[in-house]
């Protein structure tokens, strides 16, 4: 399969979530003035997505052929790969999680903001957090405290690049910026979950795809890698809408399983301090502390006085509209 170089891959890995899948298709689909390839990745060894698929004609349909039983990046890759083969060229990377939906118009933003910044590798913004409530009470109960929870922590680590984003405005020192940006992903909480950025085609061809040997925190691996790499620019605006309380996920089965919530909780800190080794490894151990002193002295006053300041003068009220729009409304506005 040969093509002209389009603008867009999609990339989608799906496991037996029809409904999300379905939404998450035509979100991506509905992006307009830019050009796109959507190629569904189905990891279902009974191949159930290929019926929601063939609504979607321009959608390619991959099964993969050997099920991963829940390990995402390698999915992504197989999906990655398979594409690079049918001779399939694109600028840009979308990995879009199947429960999770592209805002209208954001391709095309997106696109002029690689455009009009050759020199980053990705572009990231706001994850809203959003979910379909079941009509059982006590399901439903349990969804928004989860809901309300993923709205909590998107706000808590969306202020630091929404203060990044407006040190780079006012000071136009973008090597200042992009400095912040590399320090907060190696040792800063994510910035943004996997539908959340966009990355150039080549930077996932030169990062070998994503880390085949981390199953949870896979995507926090690959974007940091790539934004102390290339280089990040974040934009004050919704990048994806991102699913949570799904019957099908992995959250809700955890909360109501603690043997099995446990076992998350201790492979997802083995692979955090893996990846604190192999990056350390990697710069060297003075390296690594002296980074890690420099950072953490001038966070510590950022999230303890210059945060707390800047949000009861109403600074973050834009952020609240777009990650926690019921805590907007409720907010008082500010004196």
């Amino acid at each position: 399969m040969s093509t002209s170089t389009l603008d867009f891959l999609v990339i989608i890995p799906t496991h037996k979530r029809p409904g999300s899948l379905r939404k998450a298709i035509t979100s991506a689909l509905s992006q307009t003035d830019i050009t796109k390839q959507i190629i569904v990745a189905d990891d279902c060894p009974d191949g159930s997505a290929a019926e929601v698929v063939r609504n979607f004609p321009q959608v390619i349909y991959l099964k993969n052929p050997n099920p991963s039983g829940g390990w995402p990046s390698r999915v992504r890759n197989f999906a990655f790969n398979s594409s690079r083969a049918m001779g399939i060229e694109a600028r840009y990377v979308h990995f879009l999680d199947d429960d999770d939906t592209v805002p209208a118009g954001h391709y095309a933003v997106v696109k002029q903001a690689f455009n009009q910044h050759p020199n980053i590798g990705v572009v990231f913004g706001i994850l809203r957090p959003f979910c379909m409530f079941s009509d059982d009470l006590d399901r439903r109960k349990r969804q928004e405290q989860q809901l309300q929870d993923v709205r909590d922590w998107r706000v808590k680590t969306a202020r630091v690049p929404w203060i990044f984003h407006q040190i780079d405005a006012t000071l136009k020192l973008p090597m200042i910026t992009q400095w912040l940006f590399s320090q907060h992903a190696m040792f800063g909480p994510e910035m943004f979950l996997c539908s959340g950025g966009i990355i150039r085609h080549e930077h996932v061809v030169a990062l070998g795809g994503f880390p085949e040997n981390i199953r949870i925190t896979q995507d926090y691996y690959f974007y940091t890698a790539a934004i102390r790499k290339f280089g990040a620019l974040f934009l004050k605006r919704e990048s994806a809408g991102f699913g949570v309380g799904d019957p099908g996920s992995m959250w809700l089965p955890l909360e109501l399983n603690k043997e099995a919530k446990a076992a998350h909780t201790r492979e997802w800190k083995k692979e955090m301090r893996l990846r604190e080794r192999n990056i350390r490894a990697e710069m060297g151990y003075v390296a690594y502390y002296a980074r890690y002193i420099t950072y953490r002295v001038p966070m510590v006053v950022l999230n303890r006085v210059v945060i707390p300041a800047l949000d009861h003068r109403g600074y973050f009220e834009n952020l609240y509209r777009l990650t926690d729009p019921d805590r907007f409304m409720k907010k008082p506005a500010p004196e």
